[in-house]
């Protein structure tokens, strides 16, 4: 089985060598995106609450172009540089994700790039 990467314009292009996501058999594998902006490649703000909003709507842009949607995501890691926003970070990841309610970790980090609070990476799985 061969290895599929993904990249999309409606996300934004990732600073490194690397691609949005890899796919495997029905495996989606998405790279942590946080709140940047697809069209400058900025953060979009330095409050957790617009940077989940934005890291959310990447990643369902990424997950689309591999031809999956958010509920279908069985796996999410949340990295924080402040575990104080976790339950604001929370509250966004809920109304993005509900009813539907992947497995998740959420780890705080000692730092991201570009001002970065927040990053969210994600395993799905192609409907068949």
């Amino acid at each position: 089985m061969s290895i599929e990467l993904i990249d999309v314009r409606a996300a934004p292009t990732p600073p490194g060598p690397f691609s949005h996501a890899a796919v495997h058999g029905p495996f989606v594998f998405t790279s942590g995106m946080g709140g940047l902006d697809p069209a400058t490649g900025q953060v979009v703000s330095d409050d957790v609450i617009a940077q989940t909003e934005q890291a959310i709507r990447n990643v369902k842009a990424i997950l689309e172009g591999a031809g999956c949607s958010l509920k279908d995501v069985i796996k999410a890691t949340v990295f924080l540089t402040d575990m104080a926003d976790y339950q604001r970070v929370n509250a966004v990841y809920d109304r993005a994700f509900a009813p539907h309610k992947p497995a998740r970790t959420c780890v705080a980090v000692s730092s991201l790039p570009v001002r970065e609070r927040m990053k969210i990476e994600t395993v799905a799985i192609k409907p068949a």
